[in-house]
């Protein structure tokens, strides 16, 4: 076989989880097709980790854990062509091979980001060898701050180590999986510097360094009581010498070691915690009876755009009341007779009320108070709801009707994800389902291991963490420090502000520079839903291959992006999934089908 002269040059922009599967289906791809020599493939991974990133790298605290069990997480697909390499074992094949030695029900635990990453690194590596001679690898660690079209393909311009100088490479073909970084436009250089340096940290990551400056003689805010949040709270507790101490209740007891900070207060809108659960959950899969994309586009009607409050939101609140009153139903020993019509289940609800006045009636509502499901039940404040939570939690879907109803929404997210998907519903719709349920469907879908809920539950009775004013506290800037007030009480001041919240792309200006600097190339353009008005998705709008569409609405065929910044344009990008949202493999493909022109033109 005969090969040109200059060879063909693919670039993969940022090199963790997304990066790695990318890289991993090019090389199958590459395989099957035959190609010998004459490709590059350029890595950019400016941590260095290549295969973890920033999120999995390994050098950050064992306390760091997943909220994703161990027996989900596999860097292999399951998909023609095979992956190019002899050895393709799983996160728990791989944790059995003496990493962990006799360890009970390693699949459905929770293991450290540190660990993950360590395991993306070695199938990294396992690529990297098979690949040879014959597949030219060359990793850059360094930031890729522009990229322009040119007369010979892409103009990729990238410095390491945050220099001013900008080097160059030409490229044909341009994929990128920049993860959070590609919505942190709005973080000024302020996300650079420590607590000593400034009254406020606008990002948490990575922890060891952005917090190493709080010293103990300082009281702290955090905004957001997410994951985020328990990341925070833990290096400022247990990654500075405290010690949780398992009691025999199964609760912990926290033992400081004197470097905390005095006290810190932690707070958000909603001041509701997350739902955690065990890494049981979510073992057999789940088929919907009512939030079906048949029924959702039944209801939609032939040639109608998805409305989602009148056509998604009312099957969501049947399934999950289906999964409630399944779990109580049985606890009374009382018949529930499945019905895929809406009305037989409502009859069957109201006649079993009519036999147990005192059992509690379940609604939407329910799940975004802070009260427990039990008759007249009064709101509970942050610290008792998330004892309850965890109570709750630790009974599990099939006992708990309250975990019941909020294991539905992970069950059933792949369903909305096909409705949502490129702009699949109305403007509005899409703008009802950003401000209004996104995040109350993640926090009660997506949350912490049970054992993080107890740490912070510890944290706060032993007086380290303040969750009285948890609930959309007003806060203010003072001359030095800040004032934090609940609705009711005097306030409290704080000397730092901590934002423990991931970035989140609302429109183009909280875009990174790359993305703003390839936006005015023209060479990609903000997608926005124009369908009874009109509405900015937040991420760059691409085509259902993933690739790039221009400022006139063309398609940019030699730049595609996957994983978080395809944000808007699809539904929950899990970092970790080799099939949610995979632009993967269809990218591979098209670029072995690229090459293969070129051999033979």
């Amino acid at each position: 076989m005969e090969f040109w002269e200059q060879p063909y040059k693919v670039a993969i922009v940022g090199v963790g989880p997304k990066g790695l599967y990318a890289m991993e289906r090019l090389l199958a791809e590459l395989n099957k097709g035959n190609v010998g020599t004459g490709v590059e493939i350029h890595l950019f991974e400016k941590t260095g980790f290549f295969g973890a990133g920033a999120t999995y790298c390994p050098n950050q605290p064992e306390y760091l854990i997943m909220n994703y069990p161990n027996r989900k997480i596999n860097a292999w697909p399951q998909e023609i062509p095979e992956p190019c390499v002899n050895e393709t074992p799983n996160f728990v094949e791989w944790l059995s091979k003496g990493v962990i030695e006799n360890e009970i029900n390693i699949a459905d635990k929770f293991s450290s980001r540190k660990k993950v990453g360590e395991y993306l690194i070695y199938c990294f590596d396992l690529l990297q060898r098979q690949s040879g001679n014959t597949i030219k690898i060359v990793k850059h660690v360094a930031k890729v701050n522009d990229i322009k079209e040119c007369s010979e393909g892409l103009l990729l311009k990238y410095s390491i180590d945050d220099g001013d100088y900008d080097m160059t490479l030409q490229i044909d073909e341009a994929l990128l999986t920049t993860g959070h970084t590609s919505f942190m436009g709005k973080l000024s250089s302020k996300s650079c510097l420590d607590s000593t340096q400034s009254d406020s940290i606008p990002y948490v990551y990575p922890v060891a360094s952005k917090l190493s400056g709080i010293s103990e003689r300082l009281t702290i805010g955090i905004k957001g009581i997410g994951l985020t949040f328990i990341d925070t709270a833990l290096a400022l507790t247990e990654g500075r010498g405290g010690i949780f101490k398992k009691l025999s209740t199964g609760e912990f007891q926290y033992l400081r070691s004197g470097r905390e900070p005095e006290k810190i207060y932690a707070f958000s809108r909603s001041g509701l915690p997350m739902v955690p659960r065990s890494g049981a959950e979510g073992q057999e899969r789940y088929r919907p009876i009512y939030f079906t994309k048949e029924n959702i586009y039944k209801r939609a009607g032939i040639g109608n755009k998805v409305k989602f409050s009148e056509h998604v939101l009312p099957l969501y609140i049947a399934e999950i009341q289906y999964r409630y009153y399944s779990i109580i139903f049985e606890k009374n020993r009382t018949a529930f007779t499945i019905s895929d019509n809406l009305r037989t289940m409502k009859l069957q609800i109201e006649h079993f009320h009519k036999l147990y006045p005192n059992e509690y009636r379940f609604t939407l509502k329910d799940m975004v108070m802070s009260k427990s499901f039990s008759v007249d039940s009064l709101e509970l404040d942050t610290l008792n709801y998330l004892k309850y939570l965890v109570i709750e939690a630790e009974m599990g879907s099939n006992i708990s009707g309250f975990m019941a109803a909020a294991t539905i929404w992970a069950n059933i997210s792949e369903t909305f994800n096909e409705i949502f998907s490129f702009s699949g519903m109305t403007s509005q719709s899409h703008h009802i389902f950003d401000k209004e349920y996104r995040s109350m469907l993640n926090r009660i879908s997506y949350g912490p291991p049970i054992e993080n809920a107890k740490k912070i539950i510890a944290l706060a009775e032993t007086g380290i963490l303040d969750l009285d004013y948890a609930k959309n506290p007003n806060i203010k800037k003072l001359d030095r420090g800040w004032s934090i007030q609940a609705l009711v009480g005097k306030p409290q001041q704080f000397d730092l502000l901590v934002d423990a919240r991931i970035p989140k792309s609302n429109n183009f200006d909280d875009w990174s520079p790359l993305l703003k600097h390839m936006k005015n190339e023209g060479i990609i353009r903000p997608y926005i839903v124009n369908s009874e008005g009109s509405y900015e998705l937040g991420c760059p709008e691409i085509d259902k291959q993933g690739r790039a569409i221009g400022k006139n609405g063309g398609v940019t065929h030699n730049i595609s992006f996957y994983g978080t910044p395809t944000e808007g344009a699809v539904y929950d990008n899990d970092t970790l999934s080799r099939v949610r949202n995979n632009f993967a493999s269809s990218w591979a493909a098209q670029i072995l089908n690229k090459i293969q022109k070129r051999e033979f033109a």
